[in-house]
């Protein structure tokens, strides 16, 4: 099987696990910030801590060559906030954006072409973009915590124990909170030991529920037409980066998007894609196989919503104004500035422990953060 053609499979795998999960990181980050709750942010992070694991491995006896690991600075965290900004003012990440357009969404189609737009506004200031941004931001060169000198999968263990004995200390601290058991006078050690002991319990507890309904039997009509658990969901996306790193590299959303986009400027004209340098910058001469991958991602959302019997076209909804559209451009403008979008930084950046994907990850949750209030402040 050719690289483009197990793309084209790899993609879809990708494309069904999103779409019956329903994965999107917008919703995932604001249900946390208002909530304090979400079942589909669990799956996020289980399919991070688990990617982490087995690109631990790859790492080990591959290096990084498989690995995306650009140069990193002060522009992650601003490109980073103005694309977390933008997925909460559209309502939607890059992949669930892609998914659901794949689902015959008007409202979302307009998301991407704003992310379009976006490519499009910075692809024209790109000859400014090396000296009057990237360079006087720049801090580093790319590396990776797997280059410790120590071995990538201990690396990988302390940081999904320090990512696990966090989510307890979370969850931990707010269902004490929700069941009147915080005692006034706890020290703070004394309530963050106490938070912990109980989010470890409630994950115990959690994911012996999970395995023992996985286990009882599988239902195939079941699967088919029903939305999926977020955690299954999670270790599928993780199943299926591994095998991916596996035969060509870490999975990447915004750069391969760029090159269809790209593609189809170079395709109407040549003087139209030089017209636009950054667009020619990123012409790809061809399909790639990330593009592939984004092709097959489309293929198995609209295959998915299709058995689920939720794939219809739908209109754009009139009453929600320019916010799809501005968010989009946002999040397109965005993904060029950091450089990537929520799963080459958030997904793919995190768990190959990227100091980049860190950096531009911490940007994207502190836009998202911004966004959230803003857009939901309490009226007066």
């Amino acid at each position: 099987m050719s690289e483009l053609a197990f793309a084209l499979v790899a993609g879809i795998g990708f494309g069904v696990c999103f779409q019956k999960g329903r994965i999107c990181y917008a919703s995932a980050l604001s249900d946390f910030f208002l909530f304090r709750s979400s079942r589909v942010g669990g799956g996020i992070l289980l399919a991070t801590v688990l990617t982490t694991l087995t690109w631990s491995g790859a790492y080990l006896f591959g290096g990084g060559a498989s690995f995306w690991l650009p140069s990193w600075g002060v522009y992650g965290l601003f490109g980073g906030a103005l694309f977390g900004v933008g997925m909460i003012l559209a309502g939607a990440c890059l992949t669930s954006t892609l998914w659901r357009v794949a689902s015959g969404s008007g409202q979302y189609a307009l998301v991407l072409a704003g992310g379009v737009v976006g490519f499009v506004l910075t692809g024209l200031i790109h000859p400014w973009l090396g000296e009057w941004y990237f360079t006087p931001l720049w801090l580093g060169t790319g590396t990776t915590a797997f280059a410790l000198p120590v071995s990538a999968p201990v690396v990988a263990i302390a940081f999904v124990g320090a990512v696990v004995l966090a989510y307890a200390a979370v969850t931990g601290s707010i269902r004490r909170h929700f069941e009147g058991e915080i005692d006034e006078d706890e020290s703070q050690i004394a309530r963050f030991r106490a938070s912990i002991v109980v989010g470890l319990a409630g994950l115990r507890e959690g994911t012996k529920r999970y395995v023992q309904a996985r286990t009882s039997g599988i239902d195939l009509e079941r699967v088919l037409r029903r939305p999926w658990d977020p955690r299954t969901s999670g270790i599928g996306i993780a199943l299926t980066a591994t095998v991916w790193i596996a035969v060509s590299g870490v999975w990447t959303v915004s750069g391969p998007l760029e090159g269809w986009v790209a593609l189809a400027f170079g395709t109407v004209s040549i003087d139209v894609l030089d017209a636009v340098p950054g667009l020619a910058a990123a012409y790809p001469g061809g399909v790639s196989p990330g593009m592939g991958v984004i092709a097959g991602f489309l293929a198995g959302a609209f295959l998915a919503a299709v058995t689920s019997g939720e794939f219809a076209l739908e209109a754009p909804t009139r009453s929600i104004g320019v916010s799809p559209v501005s968010g989009g451009v946002l999040m397109g403008v965005g993904a060029k500035l950091a450089p990537g979008c929520n799963v080459t930084n958030l997904y793919t950046g995190v768990a190959s422990l990227s100091v980049h994907g860190i950096v531009a990850g911490i940007g994207i949750v502190l836009g998202a953060y911004a966004g959230t209030r803003i857009l939901f402040r309490p009226r007066k």
